[in-house]
């Protein structure tokens, strides 16, 4: 959700979503895609993408939804450019997972994906 939230924000960068664990064939949970077509007016349905080192040494930056996984990120790569979606908004915390939960966890998560996206872009748009 994060990145087409991103992306629909932000029209001149390009996210990419990638995972640290990804189970072989899984696909963008079904609560996900009716979230982001209530919202968007677009179904995204494809296969989730492991993050490679590859797609490490091309980003400009990384953005994690937890600490946990910024720690772990640095671990493996060891690279600045990598923050958590929080820590870029000048916020603490982890964005809770809302995997294997109700759709209205999908929706609170949307929710908080948006306002941190757009409370990026507001900060991007005062440096101007």
């Amino acid at each position: 959700m994060a990145e087409v939230i991103f992306n629909e924000t932000f029209h001149q960068a390009k996210a990419e979503s990638r995972g640290l664990y990804i189970q072989r064939g899984s696909r963008i949970a079904k609560e996900a895609q009716r979230v982001l077509a209530r919202e968007y007016g677009y179904v995204v349905d494809r296969e989730a993408e492991e993050l490679l080192e590859v797609d490490v040494a091309d980003a400009d930056y990384i953005i994690t939804m937890t600490e946990a996984q910024k720690r772990e990120l640095v671990r493996r790569y060891g690279h600045e450019r990598i923050h958590t979606l929080k820590e870029i908004a000048g916020e603490k915390g982890d964005v809770p997972d809302p995997y294997g939960m109700d759709e209205d966890e999908y929706v609170k998560t949307f929710s908080e994906l948006r306002r941190l996206i757009q409370k990026i872009e507001e900060f991007e748009q005062y440096r101007r």
